[in-house]
């Protein structure tokens, strides 16, 4: 039994992909789409999905009432639940374990990039949550940082399993079987130019820090162009359009995982100067090396500098970093990052290390 908040799109190859070798588990989680998180129509179709009401508390947290009640029903043998906004359903997680001498597993980021803060209603939080998480048999954390950060807390290390979260490296191989690269139609006016595009993929948000992508592309000049896919509010979108004015860029819009790949094709690189982490698999999935700043902590395991990207420590290290790579050098890291991604950090990897501990 697997429990979470919400039915992310990023898991969904993962889930299939247990599905698909039939793998015996189910999956409680909202299909309603809900703040950041857009659930597609067909989730609700998946055989994997148990249906139970939830009640949303915010945008971020939402309490099943019922799941106790599910899990007496379904009697799993082991139950991996999302930890931290996800917690108050660990509760019922956690009495039925201890009850009928079952396995859970708490499947976190840990802090992350996150700060949240000190308070007296904060410590009482991780009093709390640090029970469940030492009671717990393994926690499934996203990447080393998410180690080092429990082990902080005082988890037996030993229960840490760095499960190396990533997107689905099978789809995007298929995506990419047989492509035959053509301009896409945005860029017909820019065929048989020496430009150098770079590329940003993600939710348009101020955590993202869209505008230093700004800064970067009027330090970089006119030889450089900028493609940016992501989706943001129209407040936020004419804030960007100010920021960007002067600079080589387009603004895509919301693109599919499947959309992406022309964009991605003519790329020499991905840039990624705020938090996120699985836009970084996903580019290197596609063969693209990242140029990034702190993210999630998934950046000191996937990005080897000057092989598979680089990590900057500000704007003028980015932009000496890029002016001084080739072409022939973007080449080679793009080899390098999917060689990478694929021999280490696959989804294939991702579900045998997942079970394992099962």
């Amino acid at each position: 039994m697997i429990v979470q908040r919400f039915y992310y799109n990023f898991r969904e190859g993962f889930f299939d992909y247990l599905s698909d070798i039939n793998f015996d588990f189910k999956l409680i989680n909202s299909t309603v789409s809900r703040g950041k998180v857009k659930v597609h129509d067909g989730a609700n179709k998946k055989p994997f999905l148990i249906k139970t009401p939830g009640i949303f508390l915010d945008d971020k947290h939402i309490l099943f009432p019922f799941l106790f009640f599910n899990l007496l029903w379904l009697n799993p043998r082991v139950i991996v639940a999302e930890g931290g906004a996800n917690t108050i359903n660990i509760i019922p997680v956690f009495i039925y374990c201890k009850l009928f001498r079952r396995k859970y597993i708490i499947w976190d980021l840990g802090k992350g990039f996150a700060d949240f803060g000190n308070s007296s209603l904060r410590k009482l939080y991780m009093i709390f949550y640090l029970f469940l998480l030492k009671h717990a048999d393994f926690i499934y954390g996203y990447n080393s940082q998410s180690k080092l950060y429990f082990k902080s807390l005082g988890v037996n290390e030993n229960k840490v399993v760095i499960l190396n979260n990533t997107i689905d490296t099978r789809k995007i191989k298929a995506i990419r079987s047989g492509y035959q690269f053509s301009l896409p139609p945005e860029f017909s006016d820019k065929k048989n130019t020496d430009l150098i595009f770079l590329i940003f993929v993600g939710a348009l948000v101020k955590t993202k820090n869209i505008e230093d992508l700004a800064k970067l592309m009027k330090m970089l000049g006119d030889n450089y162009f900028l493609i940016i896919a992501g989706e943001a509010t129209s407040e936020y979108k004419s804030e960007l359009d100010k920021s960007f004015s002067g600079t080589n860029h387009i603004f895509l819009g919301y693109k599919k995982i499947e959309q992406l790949l022309p964009y991605y094709a003519m790329s020499s690189f991905s840039v990624l100067p705020g938090l996120g982490g699985l836009s970084i698999n996903q580019s290197m999935a596609y063969g693209v090396p990242v140029i990034c700043k702190s993210a999630d902590g998934t950046e000191k395991d996937l990005i080897i500098p000057g092989k598979t990207g680089y990590i900057y420590e500000n704007l003028e290290d980015a932009c000496s970093f890029i002016v001084s790579r080739s072409a022939d050098d973007w080449r080679k890291m793009g080899i390098e990052a999917e060689n990478f991604i694929y021999s280490c950090h696959s989804v294939e990897i991702m579900m045998t290390k997942f079970i394992s501990y099962l």
